[in-house]
């Protein structure tokens, strides 16, 4: 399916202008590492919070910088999609590629878990105090998953094929 997909879009008009301008691929580059640091570092501090660390941090107000952390995600879809076009015989054979996406759909899920189960009771916990274990557990799960993005992303260029 993904080869597929990766054979149909070679040679499209969106292929070729990604390949022939020789000063778009840096600027992928640059703003996907704004919307990595972005999307990392909010949810590194609602991570965190969520484990049960940080506690003297309002829950409330660390749920504030999600926000922030949609827009990083949102610029790396760009930015990855962008990618991918550019050179999707590379990618759909890659290892790390391969697993950089099933870890961002184990955190797709846990962010749905996040969202119907966590968020809605997070203006009930008292500043200061433990999280529940649901939070915990979403919390540790975005950690691990997300820092496998980030690790995978990183070696996609060096870990080849199949």
């Amino acid at each position: 399916m993904l080869q597929s997909l990766a054979t149909s879009l070679v040679d499209t008009a969106l292929n070729q202008w990604i390949l022939n301008t020789y000063w778009l691929w840096p600027i992928l580059e640059i703003s996907h590492f704004v919307g990595l640091t972005l999307l990392f570092g909010g949810l590194l501090i609602v991570d965190l919070r969520l484990a049960g660390l940080f506690k003297d941090f309002d829950p409330r107000a660390t749920h504030g910088l999600i926000p922030l952390v949609l827009l990083g995600f949102g610029i790396n879809l760009i930015t990855g999609i962008l990618f991918f076009v550019g050179d999707p015989m590379r990618y759909t054979v890659n290892i790390g590629f391969q697993l950089k996406m099933i870890l961002i759909l184990i955190a797709g899920m846990n962010a749905l878990v996040h969202y119907w189960k966590v968020h809605p009771n997070v203006h009930e916990w008292a500043e200061g105090g433990e999280s529940p274990w649901p939070a915990k557990t979403v919390g540790l799960i975005s950690l691990a998953s997300w820092t496998g993005v980030l690790l995978l992303g990183r070696l996609i260029p060096y870990v080849g094929t199949g």
